[in-house]
């Protein structure tokens, strides 16, 4: 009994030893399956994460194709120069006789066969420059502004809009800064005329070595005879009249210090206006086009007003004012 025992648990033994082994290699093989199908996995996760970043790529370059069209090269450019050789070179062939030829070619053509003056000369080619560029210019503001957006940039480009805005307090100087230069010359020929100073150049009638005249008088004279229509005609009946009354020349000169005065202070308030941060650029901008010409037409009104009843007493004393000429010696 006791042997037969001992090879009951025997059995027993080699059995569940048997058991613990094919559990230990079920275990092991369902270890190795799951080992393989992690890095599986991994593996299939990291292709897919590369696919998705080259593709984030692609897109950021605005450039997904498929691997065909990549093979082909870049997008193509669907402007040839060859089939608009024509318009290329009638545009720089424009551009450069604007910058060289007209004004080598008018100069010296004229200076040579013509008795034409120089500032005459001269006027001719510097109002013909830049009249090609402008042109062109406003050809290609005139597609930028059409109804259709075939010649507009990318991206919702408004019809309208600049690439960059521009500064509108800095557009707003033009005429103070104007008016300013105006003042500062009407200044210069006021200190010249005052200290008796000689023209190194023509002033209009008055030639290189005269006097420097109030640059009131070259206006007036300028003005009357050109846009007037007075002629020389009334150029030598205003020389002789300045030359002979001392009243009129006195009458040129206070206008010329109120006009002159009156535009530099007037310009340099209305630049520290347009630039001051409390003042809105759009009334800046109001002010800056708008204050100068009121301005000019007060100006020019108090002017005449003004001319006219110095002109009256000029009549009314020129007998005394001779008698006391000719008597003061």
């Amino acid at each position: 009994m006791t042997t037969n025992h001992l090879r009951a648990e025997d059995a027993a033994s080699s059995s569940n030893s048997n058991g613990d082994n094919s559990t230990a290699s079920q275990q092991t093989l369902r270890n190795d399956i799951n080992s393989e199908t992690s890095n599986d996995v991994s593996e299939k996760n990291k292709k897919d994460e590369g696919t998705h970043v080259a593709g984030l790529e692609e897109v950021a370059i605005g450039n997904v194709a498929s691997p065909s069209e990549k093979s082909e090269g870049p997008p193509p450019l669907p402007y040839n120069l060859r089939e608009h050789k024509l318009t290329i070179s009638l545009f720089w062939f424009l551009i450069l006789t604007e910058c060289t030829l007209i004004p080598i070619i008018f100069y010296f053509t004229l200076s040579n066969l013509t008795n034409m003056r120089r500032g005459a000369l001269f006027a001719i080619i510097t109002a013909m420059f830049g009249f090609i560029s402008g042109g062109e210019y406003g050809l290609r503001g005139l597609r930028l502004c059409l109804k259709r957006d075939t010649y507009r940039p990318l991206n919702g480009a408004w019809r309208w809009g600049f690439d960059n805005p521009p500064i509108m307090r800095g557009l707003s100087m033009i005429m103070p800064v104007g008016i300013i230069m105006g003042g500062a010359t009407m200044v210069m020929t006021g200190v010249g005329h005052h200290f008796q100073w000689r023209l190194p150049f023509r002033l209009s009638s008055h030639v290189k070595g005269d006097i420097c005249p109030p640059l009131t008088f070259c206006i007036m004279e300028d003005i009357t005879a050109c846009d007037g229509g007075g002629g020389k005609v009334y150029r030598q009946a205003a020389m002789d009249r300045y030359n002979a009354s001392p009243r009129f020349r006195r009458m040129l000169v206070q206008m010329l210090w109120a006009w002159a005065i009156s535009a530099i202070l007037l310009g340099a308030l209305l630049l520290l206006i347009i630039w001051l941060p409390q003042v809105d650029q759009e009334v800046g901008y109001a002010l800056g086009w708008a204050v100068p010409s009121v301005w000019g037409a007060v100006g020019a009104w108090a002017t005449i007003k003004w001319g006219q009843r110095c002109i009256k007493i000029e009549k009314e004393m020129w007998t005394a004012d001779q008698t006391a000429r000719i008597t003061s010696g």
